[in-house]
């Protein structure tokens, strides 16, 4: 099958009138089937009769009859027409059964996704969920997830689209021993998770001399607050991060504030969003704003 030559070919609107015309026999059929007047309708066959110099309908009595021409050319229009809805129905199907991907933050699955999944999966067992957790500053490829969770200000993903999803307080905490050690938060060994996080900007903005710290990377996020629960050092995190372990007293919070919010946020590209990912967004939104 030889490629089409797209400039001589009649234009799109054209084609979907005659063939409405030919299968429904009327114009005025047509017109409602294509939601536009019946004076567009004939405007477009007559365009195309022009454009092929050939007669394709005719007055038969009450109705319209096909012409031979048009008899000649409604058939291949039917056949491509209805193969053209059959190939984009059956992506509709593929892109609607295909799992969300999402690329999160470390710790944000296992202390608020994952206790609220069976819940989702209850209303939407046909809907499959994957997590990737990760560093809070990765950046979100969407060539590999339908949508990513991050800490920051809309303004940080100029090129997407950032929807709040939960307003959290930054806090500082450490093991109790190390909190209770009687030294200033200054003067604390302080953990980070080596070049993808920025946990030395959080400490700055606090008010500490970074250059001063005895920063302690332990290279891995997700070893974090393992880590400060064995008092190798302090902390950042955000509250809801680390609200068990606060209850539970293995973790303790520093007298040092943050001046501004930790705002999660859902970031998609632009344009329309597949239903499945759009209602996990939503169920997102809904379950932890409750």
């Amino acid at each position: 099958m030889s490629d089409p030559d797209w400039r001589s070919l009649p234009s799109l609107s054209a084609l979907r009138a005659f063939e409405t015309v030919a299968r429904r026999g009327s114009f005025s059929a047509a017109a409602r089937d294509l939601n536009v007047t019946h004076a567009a309708v004939a405007q477009h066959v007559r365009a195309l009769e022009t454009d092929v110099g050939a007669q394709l309908v005719q007055r038969n009595g009450r109705g319209l009859a096909l012409t031979p021409a048009g008899r000649q050319l409604a058939g291949p229009m039917r056949e491509g027409f209805s193969m053209l809805a059959q190939g984009v129905e059956a992506l509709r199907q593929t892109e609607a059964s295909r799992g969300v991907r999402a690329t999160t933050t470390t710790f944000i699955v296992g202390a608020l996704i994952l206790p609220r999944l069976p819940d989702f999966w209850r209303t939407h067992p046909e809907i499959q969920i994957s997590f990737v957790p990760g560093p809070c500053l990765a950046p979100v490829d969407f060539d590999g997830f339908d949508l990513g969770i991050r800490v920051g200000k809309p303004e940080d993903w100029p090129n997407l689209v950032a929807t709040p999803l939960i307003t959290c307080e930054t806090v500082f905490v450490a093991a109790p021993a190390l909190a209770n050690s009687g030294r200033a938060p200054q003067d604390l060994p302080w953990i980070t998770g080596g070049d993808d996080s920025d946990d030395e900007r959080v400490l700055a903005e606090a008010g500490l001399d970074v250059s001063r710290l005895d920063i302690r990377d332990i290279g891995d996020q997700a070893l974090e607050i393992q880590a400060a629960k064995r008092g190798i050092g302090a902390i950042t995190a955000t509250d809801i991060i680390v609200q068990k372990d606060l209850e539970e007293g293995s973790l303790v919070r520093l007298d040092l504030q943050h001046p501004d919010p930790a705002v999660y946020q859902v970031i998609t590209p632009k344009g329309r969003l597949r239903p499945p990912v759009q209602r996990v967004i939503d169920w997102l939104r809904e379950d932890l704003a409750s």
